[in-house]
């Protein structure tokens, strides 16, 4: 089976390597977006661009597929396009090929660019991962196969990616194979039941104490490691990398800073005391909450 692989960050690794590795498929070309400036003027190159050159398959960085791209994969004929977290719009001109995507979520639930931080955000049980057609809308298409799996207590946006990543390599190659036979037939999605997400922003790390601490944990989770969540103690960035809560009258302001004992502080919130059990003080690593009290108590409590 030969394939066009479109995919960018960590999430797509393991299902290339799946396909690469499978004698039945061919790879022809793996398309992902054009390489970053990070920090320091470093260059952030993508995720699938390593492991493709590492596989020895011919990499091709567009953020934008142009005229030039489509002629080449016309030319080369593909029997599929495989997209996995590319980021960018597959259009119409390559949609005469069969174009399949893995998405991250039971569809037609959380539609869109964050379907795993939207799951965590809103304290879902479970989540999964869909194999679909790729039509000319927005994760639209008729859905070949769904995989359900839960979503652990202590998840957060790293763990689950990279748990769902892993469950999507296991089961694409075998659902490509089944597409190709006829076995897996296509199913219309219910848009009556279709819901949609955003792109996560950077200033939605910020923490609002009026929140329930079950709403904040789950910010926490679906947050973590990127943007991350914070607070403003002090004109100072207090990034909360992990917590839990705990059930305490206090007739203190939501957002107060609260000593619960010699180890441990936490935040009034609407319904409880938020307890950070990992923090990062801006310029500094990640601590714990009690070495950051050790050293910076004064910065909560004058």
């Amino acid at each position: 089976m030969k394939i066009y692989y479109f995919g960018t960050p960590k999430f797509a690794v393991p299902s290339l390597r799946a396909l690469a590795m499978d004698p039945y498929f061919e790879i022809l070309g793996v398309v992902t977006m054009t390489s970053k400036k990070g920090d320091r003027n470093t260059i952030m190159e993508p995720a699938i661009k390593e492991i493709a050159e590492k596989l020895n398959l011919p990499v091709i960085q567009k953020d934008k597929i142009d005229e030039e791209l489509i002629d080449e994969i016309k030319k080369n004929k593909p029997d599929y396009i495989v997209v996995v977290a590319y980021g960018g719009i597959i259009p119409k001109a390559l949609l005469e090929f069969p174009c399949i995507n893995v998405h991250p979520s039971l569809l037609p639930r959380y539609r869109g660019a964050s379907p795993i931080q939207e799951a965590l955000l809103n304290g879902d049980e479970d989540t999964g991962v869909s194999i679909m057609k790729i039509d000319d809308q927005l994760d639209h298409g008729d859905i070949y196969l769904v995989r359900r799996y839960p979503i652990e207590k202590d998840d957060t946006y790293e763990t689950l990616s990279q748990r769902l990543a892993e469950k999507s390599a296991e089961i694409l190659p075998f659902a490509l194979r089944d597409i190709e036979s006829g076995i897996l037939e296509p199913i219309k999605q219910k848009d009556s039941k279709a819901t949609f997400c955003r792109k996560i922003e950077k200033e939605e790390g910020i923490l609002d104490f009026n929140k329930t601490s079950e709403e904040l944990i789950n910010q926490i989770r679906a947050l973590n490691p990127w943007p991350s969540t914070y607070t403003k103690i002090n004109d100072k960035i207090l990034k909360i990398l992990e917590a839990r809560s705990i059930e305490l009258e206090s007739k203190e302001k939501t957002g107060t800073a609260i000593l619960i004992d010699k180890n441990t502080f936490g935040f009034k919130t609407q319904n409880g005391i938020l307890i950070p059990t990992l923090v990062q003080l801006e310029g500094k690593k990640p601590t714990s909450a009690k070495d950051f009290l050790n050293g910076y108590k004064n910065l909560l409590f004058r």
